[in-house]
Parts: structure tokens; sequence; C-alpha cells
């Protein structure tokens, strides 16, 4: 299955066949989450796409790796993270599932995976290259907002590397893919998190990377139809974080919800209906929790919009003619019809 024309545009870079504005790897190496890349697995993915690589340049460039995020993170202030064999035996499933099934999305592995530990704080990112190029992972990473906020979040302390080379010749659809890169970044509270987190890495640090069978930690939810096409377009699990619900209906006019929560504990509810599309509401915000109070979709309606910013305001358009309100300057939320 071919990639449409604006994803391959979007996706290579200046360099020759890399990408020229937003990230080349939407994150951690999940990163590489661009909405318009198909999402289902094509009928001849193959893992005889994998190229095997030697310790010693798997290190060399999960090294690389480490240094530009972390010279990217001291550019904003911010601690450097560390790098855990363990965490990135999450991140290489990942990194080898995306060239197997040809596809840039992200699973819930890195939220559920025992390997993770009691984390308190989670991101995810991927993004790919046309040539065996860590630096083109990073620029893209760099260049997306949704990405850069995982590479530049304060609350992450350690992190795991997925690198997976690639023939440059998908089974399925033909795509030049040279390398896939995850990023699975992790906060842990009073020291925790994996014992093996060390500021270098090593090619026996690499050679240990395992990629064990994730053993979830938590039920899992089924993301799909118009909502689904709408988080992944927003970012996904590292905005919005994981399905708490599957999808449900019974509301006004045929529309249907799911609830996501983040880690940090921000919880969003995505609606859908015939007429509005989907959308989502942030119901631990002041908007969302505004919106509640006035009945939900029953008040002030759907939501036609995300929250956007519009100066010292963040408004929210609904679909019975509301726009509500919230003040930077003051914190007062309001609504206007």
């Amino acid at each position: 299955m071919p990639f449409p024309r604006t994803s391959l545009a979007r996706a290579r870079n200046p360099l020759g066949a890399v990408v020229t504005s937003l990230l080349t790897a939407v994150v951690t190496a999940v990163a590489l989450l661009i909405a318009s890349l198909p999402t289902a697995a094509p009928a001849h993915a193959a893992a005889s796409d994998i190229v095997s690589m030697n310790a010693a340049t798997r290190a060399s460039d999960a090294q690389n790796l480490l240094s530009q995020i972390n010279a990217h993170r001291a550019s904003k202030g911010l601690k450097a993270v560390k790098y855990s064999a363990t965490l990135s035996g999450i991140s290489q499933g990942q990194s080898d599932r995306l060239v197997q099934q040809e596809v840039i999305n992200h699973s819930n592995t890195f939220l559920t995976d025992r390997r993770a530990g009691a984390y308190t704080a989670v991101g995810e990112i991927h993004a790919l290259s046309w040539q065996h190029s860590v630096t083109d992972l990073v620029t893209w990473w760099k260049g997306s907002t949704a990405h850069n906020k995982v590479l530049t979040d304060p609350k992450m302390q350690v992190i795991g590397i997925g690198l997976t080379y690639v023939d440059g010749g998908l089974a399925g659809n033909g795509q030049g893919w040279r390398l896939v890169g995850t990023v699975d970044s992790y906060g842990y509270a009073n020291g925790g998190g994996p014992a093996d987190a060390r500021t270098t890495v090593t090619a026996a640090a690499a050679q240990a990377t395992k990629v064990a069978p994730a053993t979830p930690a938590k039920a899992s939810y089924t993301v799909r139809g118009g909502i689904k096409t709408r988080y992944t377009a927003l970012g996904g699990a590292a905005v919005f974080g994981v399905p708490t619900t599957n999808e449900r209906g019974g509301l006004v006019n045929g529309g249907v919800y799911q609830n996501f929560r983040t880690s940090p504990g921000a919880v969003f509810k995505f609606l859908w209906s015939p007429a509005s599309g989907a959308h989502a509401v942030k119901e631990t915000g002041a908007i969302g929790r505004a919106w509640k109070s006035a009945g939900y979709e029953r008040g002030w309606g759907y939501p036609t919009t995300e929250e956007y910013g519009a100066g010292s305001e963040v408004r929210q358009r609904f679909s019975n003619g509301y726009t509500a309100h919230w003040s930077r300057v003051n914190g007062r939320t309001w609504v206007t019809r």
C-alpha cells in the first residue's frame, strides 16, 4: 500500500531523503506518529526487511541519539536523561513492529509493559529515516511540537532507545526506509527506575537489549472509527494518554464518546457525532469542568474544536453555538454565544 503523497513530502528532509520540517520519526520511535500514514498492517509485511546490525554500531548510534537528545535538553536548561537497556527492550520491540507491519503508529505497550516499573511520567515518539541517520530522527522530533514536548519534558529521567535497521525496500509497499527509531521516556518518583540506568551506551549494554514479549499490566481498550482518526492525528497517546474505556454510545443526536487518561492524571473525553465529527474535551481543565457543569453535550453541545489559544485566552467552540473562554491572566472561565 503506497503512502499518500502528502505524507511522503512531510517525511523527507533536506539531506536528500529525510524530513523537511516536522520530525522524521514521530515518537519514541513511536514518535513518528504521522496521522496520515496507514495504520493497518499490509498483507505482505516481512520481518526479512530488518537488517542485522553489530553491537558496536548499534551502541554508537544509540549513544549518538542519547547525546543529541541531552544536548537539546541542555539548551533548554533541562537535566540529562539516562539510558536503560531494560527500557530499550520495550522500544526495540516497537521499532521492529513498525517495520514488520510497515506502519507508523502507537500501541499501548510502553504504558503497560512491566519492565517500565512504577513510572510517574511517560512518553513515546517514533521516527524514520530514508538514510541510516540518527540525526534525521532527532531533527524530526525537535521540529514537531507534540514530539518535542516528549524530548523536553522535565519529568523524564530515563529513556529506552529502539533502532531498527531496514533494507531500503519494504516487502509490502516498497518504501525505502533505512532506519526506524523509537524513544520511550519515563520519569520516576523518589529515585526509582531501572537499576541499569546509565549515562552512556556501551556495546555490552546495547547487546543486552532484549525484545521480550510485553507483559500487560492492565486491560487495554480499542480505539476505532472517527475517534481513532482524530486521536491519532492530534498526537495519540503522547498527548492524550491511553483509553480507559471502549467507545460508548447513547449520546444525543447519535453521538459516541471514549475516555482517555495521561500518566500525570489529565482526563480527556473524545466525542463524535455525525454532525460535529470527533473532538476532545479536557475534562480536568477549566473549560472541560465548565462544560460538564453545563450539561455535557446536552448543554453547550459537542466540541467542534479542541482548545486553542487566542491572545491571553484559551477557547473552545461547541455545536450549540457556545464558545468557552478561559483567561490565562486571571483564571476566569466564561461562555459567549
